[in-house]
């Protein structure tokens, strides 16, 4: 196995664990880009809870956040022992991984087969066709991240490096209680998209309320994170964009 051999948009068909077979994509949409070291990962699940007449976050009931917090992203680079991969997770939605991630890769029938080194799971990964992708590393509004993208699609990932892990968060959340700190945890994006012109409207994100919206936007050299609030409040936020890391 070699880097670049892991290029592209890679969409999961099935994951497995021990006495089960659980996740494809009729459950949870999931998408991983790569380009060069970089690459970002969203998992949405399918059944979201119902938004209609409210305008954003702060208008949702505990049972619905915690509903929504089964989505996960994370973003950073990977490195290659081998066949083995490993997923070192600058970012990640869900705070402070435990654990290292990594799985041995193989192709089998067209497909990548990911087995876990330190966890019983096989996924399957079947490359999505386009354009070449690129990637640079991203800040802004007090959060950084990647965007992968090419001239049709991106992947955006923004979070805190080191954020808490979000059980404390999860088990208010089934109490009933909505924490403070759900704010600034919904704070952070993680959107795939198309590009409509220089606007990247979202398709799936960790936020619904910005799905078939603009996120992401070019101005000129400068690109801009149309961030929504959980509140509902609106700011354009300009990146700062390492357009030389790979």
């Amino acid at each position: 196995m070699n880097l670049s051999e892991l290029q592209g948009h890679w969409r999961r068909d099935l994951l497995r664990w021990p006495g089960g077979e659980g996740e494809d994509d009729e459950t949870t949409r999931v998408h991983w880009l790569q380009a060069g070291s970089l690459y970002a990962d969203i998992r949405v699940p399918v059944g979201r809870p119902e938004t209609r007449g409210a305008r954003c976050l702060a208008d949702l009931d505990p049972p619905a956040l915690l509903r929504l917090m089964q989505a996960e992203g994370f973003a950073g680079t990977i490195t290659l022992d081998g066949d083995i991969c490993t997923w070192h997770r600058r970012i990640n939605w869900h705070g402070r991984p435990e654990g290292v991630d990594a799985g041995r890769m193989v192709f089998e029938d067209a497909a990548l087969i990911e087995d876990g080194v330190h966890a019983p799971y096989r996924e399957l990964w079947r490359q999505v066709e386009g354009p070449p992708l690129s990637a640079s590393r991203i800040a802004g509004g007090g959060l950084e991240g990647v965007l992968v993208s090419s001239e049709a699609e991106f992947l955006v990932a923004l979070g805190r490096p080191g954020e808490a892990p979000s059980a404390p968060m999860v088990e208010a959340l089934e109490r009933g209680e909505r924490p403070p700190e759900i704010v600034a945890h919904f704070g952070s994006l993680y959107a795939l998209g198309t590009w409509d012109g220089a606007d990247g409207v979202a398709a799936i994100a960790t936020d619904p309320f910005v799905e078939g919206q603009p996120v992401i936007a070019r101005r000129g050299e400068t690109l801009i994170w149309r961030r929504l609030g959980f509140d509902g409040d609106r700011q354009d936020v300009p990146f700062d964009q390492d357009q030389s890391a790979r």
